[in-house]
């Protein structure tokens, strides 16, 4: 009879393996549902962190807006009619005219701000932030489980598998013979 003796522990080792190799496919699985989970999440917070830039800008918008306003029914209600009065002054509503301008001024050059540099800076720390935590929720999720070599069972040599019949011949001829092939009498067969 040849059979190998290392077959056995072969496919013993193989199952364990193929066990191994499950269980970590299914951590891994797990992970990846966490890691959706986490992407989700990334996602929802960056378009949240937009908008509410988004609003601060309008918001800011709208207050300026609301300001100039105010500002100039001030300068209707007070100076701006003098140049419309009839009379020889060519400044007469000048001073009032000057400040209007300079507040309009002001007020544009912070909507132009909120609007433009301000704005990108915002959102450029909203990608950075994001960014940062795509990488740590990738960080998280890791490699996936590699199976490994493939499990061999340890082959035979010609030596080991002829070793039953060998054994069997020199039974039959009454020669008795140890695990290396001599002869434990010292007689000749």
């Amino acid at each position: 009879m040849c059979t190998n003796p290392h077959k056995h522990t072969a496919k013993l080792e193989k199952h364990k393996k193929d066990y191994k190799s499950a269980s970590d496919d299914n951590k891994f699985r797990n992970k990846e549902a966490s890691w959706k989970i986490g992407h989700n999440r990334n996602v929802i917070g960056l378009s949240r962190g937009r908008s509410d830039v988004q609003t601060k800008a309008l918001d800011i918008v709208g207050k300026g807006r609301k300001i100039l306003e105010t500002a100039t029914i001030q300068y209707a209600m007070k100076g701006g009619s003098l140049a419309a009065q009839v009379g020889r002054s060519a400044t007469a509503g000048r001073n009032s005219y000057l400040a209007l301008l300079q507040k309009t001024a002001e007020i544009e050059s912070k909507i132009g701000n909120t609007l433009g540099r301000e704005y990108a800076s915002a959102n450029q720390g909203l990608d950075r932030q994001y960014m940062n935590k795509v990488a740590m929720n990738r960080q998280k999720l890791g490699l996936p489980a590699e199976y490994g070599p493939a499990v061999f069972e340890q082959q035979q040599s010609l030596w080991q598998k002829t070793a039953p019949i060998r054994e069997a011949v020199n039974f039959a001829m009454g020669i008795p013979i140890d695990s290396s092939g001599n002869n434990i009498l010292g007689t000749q067969a």
